[in-house]
């Protein structure tokens, strides 16, 4: 008798969750689970953003060295046949004659390769074997053309890079595609003598040789992150003889 009527007692104080309790226990597991997810989607963006930021450093990088390492390579000139060479002060000169040829960096100054629009019609997903040469490897050709055909294809491609396109209206209502997504190489040329192309400064009197400072810009994101690199490209010394 004792034990049942201690049972009893027993049970009455072991009471189960009410539905109220039930409710704010969902809610707060449901509250975890939105976090979580958004927690997700913000590391899936970052891991996004971050690889794009990635490839943009590998590919400014990858400009820079090109110019610099193949600074001696000369544009439009089969490099079996022809006669110009340089000289002691890194000039193109041919049969004695300084030459109107052009080496790799120099053909960027004044001449700014430029990149501002997205290529709508790129397959993005394409197989490897699908995707195109980025080398034009024509043995006819100077190291500076195949250089430049394969940064001509890195650049304008939106394979290698992300490029973020942005559609709006004008007041008449027609389409507008605008993009903040820029890739550009350019040389400036720099010495004390405007005559022959030179970036002029007063202040730098004494500078008789040219050089050669390159620059490489790239903006993605839709121009939040950008990546800018300065870099001698090349470097002619002055020929103090008078010649």
């Amino acid at each position: 008798m004792d034990r049942t009527v201690k049972n009893i007692f027993k049970n009455s104080y072991e009471k189960g969750i009410s539905l109220l309790e039930s409710l704010v226990a969902t809610a707060i597991v449901g509250i975890g689970f939105v976090a979580v997810f958004q927690i997700v989607n913000y590391s899936t963006q970052s891991i996004n953003v971050s690889s794009e930021r990635t490839k943009m450093n590998y590919i400014v990088s990858m400009v820079a060295e090109d110019l610099i390492g193949y600074s001696n390579s000369l544009v439009n000139e089969n490099p079996k046949t022809t006669q110009v060479q340089l000289d002691e002060y890194r000039r193109p000169v041919e049969n004695g004659v300084i030459s109107s040829v052009k080496k790799y960096p120099q053909n960027f100054v004044g001449n700014e390769y430029k990149i501002s629009a997205c290529d709508e019609n790129n397959e993005k997903f394409k197989k490897f074997s699908e995707n195109p040469e980025i080398y034009d490897n024509d043995p006819d050709k100077s190291a500076a053309h195949n250089k430049t055909y394969r940064m001509q294809k890195i650049l304008s491609e939106d394979i290698y890079l992300k490029c973020v396109q942005q559609n709006s209206v004008d007041a008449s209502g027609a389409s507008l595609s605008s993009t903040q997504d820029i890739k550009s190489i350019e040389v400036f040329k720099i010495c004390n003598d405007s005559s022959i192309g030179c970036t002029t400064d007063t202040t730098t009197e004494f500078i008789f040789d040219e050089t050669y400072i390159g620059r490489v810009q790239i903006s993605t994101n839709n121009g939040r992150k950008k990546k800018t690199l300065y870099f001698q490209a090349d470097y002619i010394f002055k020929d103090y003889s008078g010649s």
